[in-house]
């Protein structure tokens, strides 16, 4: 898998002269306007080849300024570009293209901190939803993007919002408040690292994206930690948490809806699938949900289909409803989890942790899952394999896994009733009993073992058998095995997450 650190990024180049924006009529700390005083800077910059365009101490007022070749925009400690709370400031005629920072087929622009970019919570009626207004920084079609070290403060909309980008480093950013952190569409090749989003929207989202390395952030959010399509996808050394400290300003609500939910919209005609993400070292605290796909009738998910997800060294607390996965009637979804534990809330236990209908492939290794004991932790159907290695269920669960309809399983033996962990059985008696039958269903895979001490899968080699994977005893009152089978009407109904996703 090729993730975008193996590849170039590009840096802040050395510059050779530099046009402090004082020097062209800007004056700190007043109530006039400073937008034509610093446009005027940076298009002395940008004829002049390329430069510095420097922003000292001080608050500086603008409406909606644009970006140029070359231009390197520094803020220097205690700048402020503050945003005029006038929307009418900002001038492009439509209000979703207005942004404070705004470029359009640039190469090579950089923002600098440590200075501050102050969107003001600007107000506009004819906005999205009837009261968006600018993004802090909106680039389309650019290439050798940095912005680096900067605070982004009640954005108006997005943060910063990248369209049909490729090559950008984002590092050391703070965003507190507004609605999405980064919001990337159709881009390429971009690093994030070492950022601080603490958002009311999703701090990282888009579709359609590619090789993408986000590492070293933290990530509080009052909607999801990512709401993302992306192929080749690298989330390192983060950690996520909720509730969120900015209220999410349609449902005035703080819970992390997710850590991570597919986003793939119809109406932006995505190209990509979600293929080959790696989440690894990862930590999330509080989220209702740590992954959320739903390929079927997920709102804006439907576009293209996600893929290949591995989760490596995760764990995730304080989780409220389960990892759900509906796919696409390819089975093209694949989901491994190596190293992981994932804890229920306090209140919300007695259901699965795992759900998945219409996947290629669940590999579980060495994975601690916890609930309440008194329902399954894996609940998984129509599916093409399921692999589990050292599963540990807290508290020790007798029916751990309820698994219909897969092709076929390699699954471990019987649970060691003293630790929780389920491993080869010693002098406990594994028994099925007489394999079930359904109208659908005449047919189970030969070579079954009912045999005490020895137990085998059953492998489903029809359309729809009735195969529930509970582990069974010897019912002491009739000597005969009985089936721990989970009743469907008893499972406990959440709403679907992917219903409660925010564009």
């Amino acid at each position: 898998m090729i993730i975008v650190g193996s590849t170039s990024l590009p840096a802040a180049e050395p510059v050779r002269r530099e046009f402090p924006v004082t020097s062209h009529g800007a004056t700190p700390d007043d109530a006039a306007p400073d937008t034509a005083a610093i446009q005027a800077a940076i298009d002395a910059c940008s004829a002049a080849g390329g430069g510095t365009v420097r922003v000292p101490k001080g608050r500086f007022l603008v409406g909606g300024l644009r970006l140029k070749d070359k231009v390197h925009l520094r803020f220097e400690a205690g700048a402020v570009l503050e945003g005029s709370a006038n929307p009418a400031d900002y001038g492009s005629g439509t209000a979703w293209n207005d942004a404070i920072l705004h470029g359009e087929n640039l190469n090579g622009v950089c923002i600098e901190g440590p200075g501050v970019v102050d969107g003001v919570d600007c107000r506009n009626p004819k906005g999205e939803e009837g009261f968006r207004g600018p993004h802090a920084i909106f680039l389309t079609n650019c290439r050798d993007v940095v912005i680096e070290g900067i605070t982004i403060t009640r954005a108006a909309n997005y943060a910063m919002l990248l369209r049909d980008c490729t090559g950008a480093r984002i590092e050391k950013v703070v965003v507190r408040g507004g609605h999405d952190g980064v919001h990337a569409q159709a881009c390429q090749r971009f690093a994030i690292r070492d950022c601080d989003f603490r958002t009311g929207d999703d701090s990282i989202a888009g579709c359609d994206n590619q090789d993408f390395e986000i590492t070293g952030c933290k990530i509080n959010s009052s909607c999801n930690g990512f709401r993302f399509g992306c192929f080749n996808l690298l989330v390192k050394k983060c950690h996520l948490w909720g509730p969120g400290e900015f209220q999410h300003r349609i449902s005035n609500r703080t819970n992390m809806l997710a850590a991570f939910v597919h986003f793939a919209p119809k109406d932006r005609n995505p190209k990509l699938p979600s293929d080959h993400w790696v989440i690894e070292d990862v930590s999330i605290e509080n989220a209702d949900v740590v992954y959320g796909y739903d390929f079927e009738r997920g709102l804006w998910q439907t576009g293209q289909p996600a893929k290949r997800i591995r989760f490596h060294n995760v764990k995730a607390t304080g989780i409220e409803m389960p990892l759900r996965v509906l796919g696409d009637g390819a089975r093209s979804f694949v989901l491994t989890m190596e190293d992981v534990t994932i804890a229920m809330r306090e209140g919300s236990s007695d259901q699965e942790l795992l759900k998945l209908t219409r996947f290629g492939s669940l590999t579980l290794k060495n994975v601690t899952l916890q609930n309440n004991g008194k329902q399954p932790v894996l609940r998984a159907k129509e599916g093409n394999r399921v692999t589990l290695e050292r599963v540990t269920c807290v508290p020790t669960n007798r029916a751990p896994f309820a698994i219909e309809a897969v092709q076929a399983t390699d699954l471990p033996k019987l649970p060691d009733p003293a630790r929780g962990r389920i491993a080869p059985p010693s002098n406990a008696v594994a028994a099925f009993g007489p394999p079930r039958r359904s109208p659908r269903c005449h047919c189970l895979e030969p070579g079954v073992s009912r045999l005490p001490g020895r137990m085998m899968p059953l492998r489903a080699i029809c359309d729809k058998p009735v195969l529930d994977l509970a582990r069974a005893s010897r019912n002491p009152k009739k000597g005969t095995p009985q089936r721990y089978d989970q009743d469907p009407s008893s499972e406990i109904h959440k709403p679907d997450i992917c219903k409660l996703q925010k564009r």
